[in-house]
């Protein structure tokens, strides 16, 4: 029971992480169209930032991690720009290459600038490495730190789309652009919006899972890799349903880590996507509507 306890809530920890990251692809999705495949290295991109505040400067977490979410957010905005702007008329092919230059150009960027010191660099734990003892079940500070910061964020995300002008202005046009643009939305800035704020919470998760990892130019690509495949189990359309895929990764990692082999990590969660698949195209609450992706 106690392995039990221990497996869900480590799971429940990466699959809220996996959820954040699925929720930056879901926005730039519903709002474009188009899946932004420079995701994965502006998460990895933002979570140098925080590292180079917090460690190398000596920023306090809370001020790095909230300047990994702004210089994401600008990252996020200058890729619309770049990328998706110019070539928002043109073909899904030329998109999707646009999207994955400016990968390359983040990954090659971070190699000059963090490579240098180590491929892998770590990030000081925010709380105690010592774990504690709940109820005769073993518990990391850490991992319940990054729960609690991640259910904040979610719920800061929510209240941002539910009250606010500029959040009601993105579900417009996540629904309906040419309404949007005849009820006198300016769409490019929405688009801007969307790919900012896609990109802020990715920053938000990579200050987070940053004190439980190594930070190295690489891990954008197979993050990015967890947070889709969270976003198409939940539905590239359903913000929602990013939130359960994520989460639902996260505990079918932990679990078939813990109770088969280390080995099925990697691929439990992709088993269990292509059935629901098979069965649901659109994912678990995906809309039915086509899309280009």
């Amino acid at each position: 029971m106690e392995l039990l306890v221990y497996l869900l809530l480590s799971g429940l920890t990466t699959g809220s992480l996996y959820a954040l990251i699925a929720l930056g692809i879901v926005v730039v999705n519903k709002a474009t169209a188009v899946i932004n495949f420079a995701h994965g290295e502006l998460f990895m991109f933002s979570g140098f930032v925080a590292w180079m505040l917090h460690v190398q400067m000596g920023v306090p977490y809370l001020p790095s991690l909230l300047a990994a979410v702004a210089f994401g957010f600008l990252l996020g905005a200058a890729t619309d720009l770049i990328a998706f702007r110019p070539l928002k008329n043109a073909n899904i092919i030329s998109l999707v290459l646009a999207t994955i230059g400016i990968a390359f150009m983040l990954r090659g960027t971070a190699r000059v600038i963090w490579g240098g010191k180590g491929d892998y660099l770590p990030f000081p734990p925010i709380t105690s490495p010592e774990p504690i003892m709940i109820g005769g079940i073993m518990v990391i500070p850490q991992q319940l730190a990054v729960l609690a910061g991640s259910i904040v964020i979610m719920v800061a995300f929510a209240a941002f789309f539910r009250l606010t002008r500029a959040g009601k202005m993105m579900q417009a046009t996540a629904d309906n652009a040419k309404a949007a643009t005849l009820a006198g939305i300016r769409i490019d800035r929405i688009y801007m919006l969307s790919f900012g704020t896609g990109a802020a919470i990715a920053g938000a998760a990579a200050a987070l899972m940053a004190p439980l990892t190594l930070l190295y130019p690489d891990m954008g690509f197979s993050f990015f890799i967890k947070g889709f495949a969270a976003a198409v189990l939940g539905g590239l359309t359903s913000l929602p349903g990013a939130v359960l895929g994520g989460i639902s990764i996260g505990i079918i990692e932990s679990l078939a880590g813990g109770y088969l082999h280390s080995s099925f990590i990697e691929v439990s969660a992709f088993i269990v996507i292509m059935f629901v698949l098979v069965v649901r195209p659109t994912g678990l609450l995906g809309s039915t509507r086509f899309r280009r992706v």
